[in-house]
């Protein structure tokens, strides 16, 4: 098996190679390997003493040099791949799989792939889940994640307080066995179960829960806002904690059950790549190409059942994760597609203290009749996602807008055809639907500059969101929608706080509130629709569509819980 910096040559030239033979700059592959043009030369005839290529070297200033490849590049990949696939060497596959190489080549060594991909029983009864990502890993901090995949993984590395169990609407033990609410919901009192051990070893105590909700209270974590109620916290014992509120707040539990708010240890500095919590998986290795973790044996809970699973990059992914994952082999039997229609909401937010425009009520206005979801869908004949007018699919119907009033309402808002920065992720269908909108922004006036952001490394970073108008992208709420609701609106990390005028957020804020106190669901969700009446009112955001999520799910998994954030919940798992 050849270093990958060979195949990364043969697929960069295979386009251009007639024959087995191509023409190029040494230039070319020095910028390829990153590397000067003296060293690619040696690498060169490094593969010509291994009889891999012949290498002719141009001559003069400027000719081309040529090499000729002694092996078809086809015969080379499958040779390499069955090689890869017998040595159980995925790392060099995987890198094999993120070069310009035709998916059909993959065709004849696809279920040898598949082999190492997906379930994994192992001869020492291990079973291991390997799963490809499309994108790196962002920020694994509970205090501060706010992207639904790495939210995901929260509550499978460590344990919050209670658990929120949404078909029932009611609230389950977890590291609290027993919790009393006094004095008109202000005096919460949580009994911990005695036993549960970290990652580390040692033995959680109330301690380590006061660390937790005293972290997670500091300004700028995403549960600031769930817990900046809290007057005191008091430890009457090692079993025992007692969370006095400033004011009653009978919804306040539902905030303990959230990934944000697993009990970390007070004793370990918190480290995102290790990762110390009571969970039933630990981290045991992470690097930017790969995640892994074990089962954790002293989980105090139900131990899961899977040993290992394994997460392996493929960026730039030019097809969905299931069909790389099959190489080509669409249709496979041993997988099942799961469509989770109320996966989230795509929303377009206005940046109202870099866009001045946004802050007229015309031009928000005209943004509404210019940029329709329906339009959209139709023209990328997306017939799964449906357009949006609510954060609630329930509540989400199709909207009236009318073209005739733009011209009027930009000349109202004074907009005269001035670039406006629209910046939108970097998901394959995001793009594409940023595209298609600012194309059809022009045709009433509207200078739209499409501006991509990395979701992996770019989403954090504030300042370049500084000189953004207006931007495009999802929301998934977490299993408790109306605490993702009210997190929405609340969480510093999130479109609304970050981006909409500060009288506006005070507004929903003081809605939000009223929502807090209501015992009965359906008083809250009365408040709710308050809140998004306002907003469409004055069209502070769009609401564009619903997002369809598929996973490919192989039939041997075998799992009650589909959907955590739209992923899979690890620990209800088993293969069959």
């Amino acid at each position: 098996m050849q270093d990958m910096q060979y195949y990364e040559m043969r697929a960069f030239l295979f386009e251009r190679q007639t024959a087995n033979s191509v023409p190029f700059m040494l230039q070319q592959l020095a910028d390829l390997w990153k590397c000067s043009t003296k060293n690619a030369k040696r690498k060169l005839k490094q593969y010509q003493a291994q009889s891999l290529c012949v290498y002719e070297p141009g001559i003069g200033r400027g000719n081309m040099s040529k090499l000729t490849f002694s092996q078809d590049f086809q015969d080379e990949i499958d040779q390499f791949i069955r090689i890869a696939v017998e040595q159980e060497n995925l790392d060099k596959l995987l890198i094999l799989l993120q070069l310009n190489i035709p998916r059909d080549w993959f065709n004849a060594v696809s279920s040898q792939i598949n082999e190492l991909f997906g379930l994994q029983s192992k001869d020492n009864d291990q079973d291991v889940l390997r799963s490809i990502i499309a994108r790196p890993f962002s920020v694994l901090d509970p205090l501060h994640t706010a992207i639904n995949m790495e939210s995901s993984l929260l509550t499978q590395l460590g344990d919050p307080l209670v658990q929120f169990d949404a078909t029932n609407q009611t609230i389950k033990p977890c590291i609290s066995h027993y919790w009393t609410s006094e004095n008109n919901h202000t005096t919460w009192t949580f009994y911990l179960r005695k036993g549960i051990r970290f990652h580390h070893g040692r033995t959680l105590t109330s301690q380590d829960v006061q660390h937790t909700l005293e972290k997670a209270m500091q300004k700028g974590t995403v549960a600031y806002w769930q817990l900046n109620d809290i007057q005191q916290i008091e430890r009457p014992s090692n079993y025992k904690i007692t969370i006095q509120l400033r004011k009653p707040n009978p919804f306040f539990i539902r905030y303990l059950c959230l990934g944000a708010l697993v009990i970390l240890p007070y004793d370990v500095p918190f480290d995102e790549y290790k990762w110390v919590s009571t969970g039933a998986f630990k981290i045991v290795e992470r690097t930017p190409k790969k995640l892994v973790l074990e089962a954790f044996d002293n989980y105090f809970l139900e131990r899961p059942l899977l040993d290992r699973i394994e997460f392996w990059l493929v960026e730039n992914q030019r097809r969905p994760m299931a069909v790389i994952t099959h190489l080509g082999n669409e249709e496979s039997e041993d997988y099942t597609d799961y469509a989770a229609k109320d996966y989230g909401v795509n929303i377009i937010t206005f940046h109202f203290e870099h866009c001045l425009f946004a802050r007229h009520p015309a031009f928000r206005e005209a943004m509404f009749h210019a940029l329709n979801p329906k339009d959209m869908l139709q023209a990328l004949e997306d017939i799964e996602n449906v357009e949006a007018s609510s954060y609630f699919i329930r509540n989400s119907k199709p909207q009236q807008r009318d073209q005739r009033k733009i011209k009027t309402l930009l000349k109202k808002a004074n907009y005269n055809g001035e670039p406006l920065q629209f910046a939108v992720f970097s998901h394959v269908k995001t793009v594409q639907q940023g595209k298609w909108l600012v194309a059809h922004a022009a045709k009433f006036g509207i200078q739209l500059q499409l501006r991509i952001i990395d979701l992996s490394s770019q989403f954090y970073d504030k300042m370049l969101f500084d000189d953004i108008d207006m931007s495009m992208g999802g929301d998934v709420p977490s299993y408790d929608i109306e605490v993702a609701f009210m997190d929405f609106y609340s969480n510093p990390n999130l479109a609304p706080q970050r981006y909409l005028a500060k009288e506006d957020l005070a507004h929903i804020e003081t809605l939000l509130q009223q929502a807090r106190q209501f015992k009965n669901q359906k008083d809250r969700y009365a408040v709710y629709d308050q809140v998004e009446s306002y907003i469409r009112d004055n069209h502070l955001l769009l609401f564009m569509e619903h997002i369809t999520k598929h996973q490919q799910i192989h039939s041997m998994i075998q799992t009650e819980e589909k959907h955590l954030y739209g992923h899979l919940n690890f620990k209800s798992l088993w293969i069959k």
